[in-house]
């Protein structure tokens, strides 16, 4: 079982490093691996700060591939 997450269903319009949409999916075993992996990925890469845990949690899924 994966947990994952989308940076597009937290940031609808956030751009990548190329200037196009960002397509970044964080996945895990855990919903902790995934938040904090998109942590990094949202201070890094789109410069978002503060507390998004709920957020992210909010748009976390399971594929049971």
């Amino acid at each position: 079982m994966v947990r994952f997450a989308r940076c597009n269903a937290l940031l609808s319009l956030a751009l990548d490093a190329t200037g196009k949409g960002c397509r970044y999916i964080s996945k895990g075993a855990s919903d902790d691996d995934v938040v904090k992996d998109m942590r990094e990925h949202l201070t890094s890469v789109h410069q978002v700060e503060g507390d998004m845990t709920a957020n992210i949690l909010a748009t976390t899924k399971t594929n049971n591939g």
